[in-house]
């Protein structure tokens, strides 16, 4: 099964919102695809999540579009608990990670 990151920066938390629903929103929001991995880092004192998944092995056009699909539903989700700024989503390859397209 093909391997794909979304990584989203993390902004300001909505009104009565909590730190931890951000992740566990992310993670609520990919459904029945698996999460491999999930991580909070700080780069230049601007948070960001990074999740790791999969998806259902179909042609290559196909796990990408599947990949970009679940990642907007991460941050659309994500979106209702905290303000979001940058957001990308990778496909592993190899020993790499290459942005999708």
């Amino acid at each position: 099964m093909p391997s794909y990151r979304v990584e989203l920066e993390i902004g300001a938390l909505r009104p009565r919102r909590a730190p931890e629903e951000v992740m566990d929103t992310a993670v609520a929001s990919f459904g029945s695809l698996h999460v491999d991995a999930t991580d909070l880092k700080v780069s230049d004192g601007t948070p960001f999540i990074r999740l790791r998944f999969t998806v259902p092995a179909a042609s290559e056009a196909e796990e990408d579009r599947a990949a970009q699909e679940a990642a907007h539903r991460v941050r659309n989700a994500v979106e209702r608990i905290a303000g979001t700024g940058r957001f990308r989503v990778l496909r592993r390859r190899g020993g790499n990670w290459v942005p999708v397209s």
